[in-house]
């Protein structure tokens, strides 16, 4: 692998661990915060809503700056919005908090499709699916790294400082990637504009079955993950008798699983060469997961508890670089960053819904764990939705092979 991919993809996994960072920090931090602005700590899920549902419209919104800008500067436009978000959010009120959400979301909607836009560009495609996976790890290692070290900044030094550790690494990136800026954005169209159609993306990925269905799939894919990330600390603390560091250091678990289920199902998608029946192998592990933590309780193992979200964390956190790789490979040519653009709103939808819906089935339940168990449902619709998208391809190969032979 040539020198100028490696660094495009160290470049995008960076960004991607910044951005993450900055929607990952605050379930970790829930409880003190929540504490610190006298609220209830499910309210979390109210925010992470937000943070998502902000992306989702951000998706729509700036989906044609990277033909306008490139990849490269697109990316340090999504950063520097995550790093006037943590600002605001340093100011330590609900209305701060809410416009950090904002803020947050539109830097992720921006940062993704610029990602698919350099990786698609630069890596060869025998390895694209697990270049994009490798890159998606950022996420789940973001997400880790915060539930290691932000419950013992927050404990220490208060949650301020937490806040302020992922504004220096969103600024450091911005920085580093500065001097490859010319050279990864040769390819922009300085008459385009940055606006675009704001329903482009949209409109392609529904006019396409295939990406229609692999959208909705994303949907309830995202849905599960946030319940995960977002509800797994607050769970342990309330439900199974765990410290915050120690909740805390459950979810990293879950979160590093999912940097090595990302690269495992990458790697698998590229060996068996059927991305969407991998998509399938991997939710149905993640139906046996939903339906056991429903029946959690205190006093379970830790060795058992470390399984079940190591193998949770490897599913619901691991799909999400097949599935880009999939809307990439899917996409019409020169099409892929607004592709995928649209196809990333379903994503941001299901993570609008996911933490909401939970937050209100957990108000009738009254318990996380029972909620959890719930979640069953929603997997049962990825397995409808991914056998639609793979049906739905292999009609339209099929279709292009007798075109083509005809």
């Amino acid at each position: 692998m040539d020198r100028r991919v490696i660094a495009v993809v160290a470049a995008t996994t960076a960004a991607q661990v910044a951005g993450a960072m900055g929607s990952a920090v605050f379930p970790v931090i829930a409880p003190k915060l929540a504490q610190s602005l006298s609220i209830d700590p499910s309210w979390i899920g109210f925010q992470m809503s937000l943070i998502y549902g902000s992306a989702m419209v951000g998706s729509v919104l700036f989906a044609n700056l990277v033909p306008r800008y490139g990849g490269c500067r697109t990316t340090q436009i999504g950063l520097s919005f995550c790093v006037l978000g943590l600002l605001l959010g340093m100011q330590g009120s609900v209305a701060a908090l809410v416009l950090t959400s904002v803020f947050i979301g539109i830097g992720m909607s921006i940062n993704l499709p610029a990602a698919g836009h350099l990786l698609f560009r630069f890596s060869p495609p025998e390895r694209r699916n697990f270049i994009f996976s490798f890159k998606q790890t950022g996420v789940p290692f973001a997400w880790a790294l915060m539930a290691v070290i932000a419950p013992s900044i927050t404990l220490q030094w208060g949650w301020r400082w937490a806040l302020g550790l992922v504004l220096l690494s969103a600024v450091v990136t911005v920085i580093a990637m500065q001097s490859a800026r010319e050279q990864w954005d040769d390819d922009r169209l300085h008459h385009t504009s940055p606006r675009g159609n704001l329903f482009e993306g949209l409109g392609l990925v529904w006019r396409i079955p295939s990406l229609r269905w692999l959208g909705i799939a994303s949907f309830f894919l995202a849905f599960i993950q946030l319940c995960v990330g977002t509800f797994t600390v607050i769970m342990l603390v309330t439900e199974g008798d765990y410290s915050l560091v120690q909740a805390g250091l459950m979810l990293s678990v879950a979160q590093m699983a999912g940097v090595f289920g990302r690269l495992f199902w990458g790697w698998l998608a590229d060996r068996v060469g059927d991305c969407a029946q991998v998509l399938q192998w991997l939710t149905s592990v993640m139906l046996v997961c939903c339906v056991v933590i429903g029946f959690l309780r205190p006093g379970w193992p830790v060795w058992l508890l470390a399984i079940l979200f190591s193998v949770i964390g490897a599913t619901a956190v691991g799909w999400n670089g097949l599935y880009t790789a999939e809307v990439a490979k899917r996409s019409p040519s020169g099409k892929i960053s607004i592709a995928t653009g649209g196809a990333m709103v379903w994503n941001f939808a299901g993570i609008l819904a996911g933490p909401t819906t939970f937050t209100l089935v957990y108000a009738l339940t009254g318990s996380y764990a029972h909620t959890f168990g719930c979640l069953s449902v929603v997997v049962l619709a990825i397995f409808v939705a991914l056998s639609a998208s793979k049906r739905h391809a292999e009609t339209t190969i099929r279709t292009h092979a007798v075109d083509h032979h005809g």
